[in-house]
């Protein structure tokens, strides 16, 4: 996949691993969840344990 420059800050090929390293994840998992959230239906149910595993992300990193 070509990741495109960014005319306002730093590429994106740069902001990639940085924002997955603050959320301790790879590059392919947060460019993954990104198109995930980009085609998502707003109206679709999210499993109880997608909710239970961002609730314990945040806690984690709040504790951090």
């Amino acid at each position: 996949m070509r990741l495109p420059l960014s005319r306002r800050g730093p590429p994106v090929m740069d902001t990639v691993p940085r924002r997955a390293s603050e959320r301790g994840v790879g590059p392919t998992a947060t460019v993954r969840e990104w198109i995930e959230a980009a085609v998502a239906d707003e109206a679709a149910v999210v499993p109880l344990s997608v909710i239970t595993a961002a609730v314990a992300e945040y806690r984690h990193r709040r504790a951090s």
